[in-house]
């Protein structure tokens, strides 16, 4: 992510290019938006733009991260030696669940879908910008759960893709594709104790 660093007035701008980039890119698609589109909604000229951002690939990147990082900071997860460990684990399963759900998340796993069919060079990038936050949650809590020794010690990379798999797996393909419904508060609270019974019959300590 590209890091700038300058007067209050230069970070507002900054943020303003990215509010108005990340609404843009969700309605119209990497490719239906323009910098000279981005820097009219935001404000600013498109030489602004560039002087925050090198390119579009950069500040698409810079969007998605954005808007990750403040969901997931709007709601931190802490496990510690004396958490209560079941509930941290099924909150932390609650936020991967409303942050994957959100319309905002669909249109882009979407938006990436379309990327992937082009093959464009670029996927890997996005995708990297639009997953590695969950990743890196769900690593750091069962690095975590290991040191308390709340459950036995494997890879975390393992671990996480078999939760992200029980949380969402086929059916989150359908919610994408409109065929499913999101889930409701009563089916992803089904969903999540499902998935973590799974979990902990492999990896109860």
């Amino acid at each position: 992510m590209q890091i700038s660093v300058g007067r209050p007035k230069d970070l507002e701008k900054r943020q303003r290019i990215l509010d108005a980039a990340t609404q843009l890119f969700l309605q119209h698609g990497y490719h239906g938006s323009s910098m000279n589109q981005i820097a009219q909604a935001a404000g600013v000229t498109k030489l602004t733009v560039y002087n925050h951002f090198q390119d579009k690939a950069n500040l698409f990147t810079c969007a998605i991260e954005d808007t990750c990082e403040h969901i997931i900071q709007a709601r931190p997860i802490e496990l510690k030696a004396e958490s209560d460990f079941k509930t941290v684990f099924y909150e932390t399963c609650a936020l991967s669940m409303n942050i994957v759900n959100l319309p905002e998340a669909i249109k882009l796993d979407l938006l990436l879908m379309e990327l992937a069919a082009e093959q464009s060079p670029l996927l890997t990038q996005f995708f990297r910008a639009s997953h590695g936050f969950l990743d890196q949650l769900w690593g750091n809590f069962f690095s975590l759960a290991q040191q308390y020794q709340f459950i036995q010690p494997d890879d975390p990379i393992k671990q996480t893709e078999l939760m992200m798999s029980l949380l969402f797996g086929n059916r989150h393909q359908q919610v994408m594709l409109g065929v499913l419904p999101i889930p409701d508060a009563a089916q992803q609270q089904i969903i999540i104790q499902d998935a973590i019974q799974i979990f902990l019959l492999r990896y109860a300590h």
